[in-house]
C-alpha cells in the first residue's frame, strides 16, 4: 500500500510539474517575467521532490522511477 501511494505521489508531482512548465512558457511568451520565474521555481521544486522523496533508493526513469530500500545491483 505504501509503495503504491509513493508511486502515485511521484507521478502526481511530475504531472503537476508539466503544468508549471506550460505556465512558464506561456508567461515568457506574454513577457511576464516575474510570473515565469515563480512558475519555473515551482516546477524545479516539484520535479526535484518527485525524485528525492527521502529514505529510499531511486533509479530515475521517465514518469515513474524504480524505488526500493537498498540497491541489489
Amino acid at each position: 500500500m505504501k509503495k503504491n501511494f509513493i508511486k502515485i505521489i511521484r507521478f502526481g508531482l511530475r504531472i503537476h510539474s508539466i503544468f508549471h512548465f506550460v505556465e512558464f512558457i506561456t508567461a515568457i511568451y506574454e513577457e511576464a517575467y516575474i510570473t515565469s520565474s515563480i512558475a519555473f521555481i515551482a516546477m524545479v521544486i516539484e520535479l526535484s521532490a518527485s525524485f528525492l522523496i527521502p529514505k529510499e533508493h531511486i533509479h530515475i526513469k521517465p514518469i515513474i522511477s524504480e524505488v526500493h530500500e537498498e540497491c541489489e545491483k
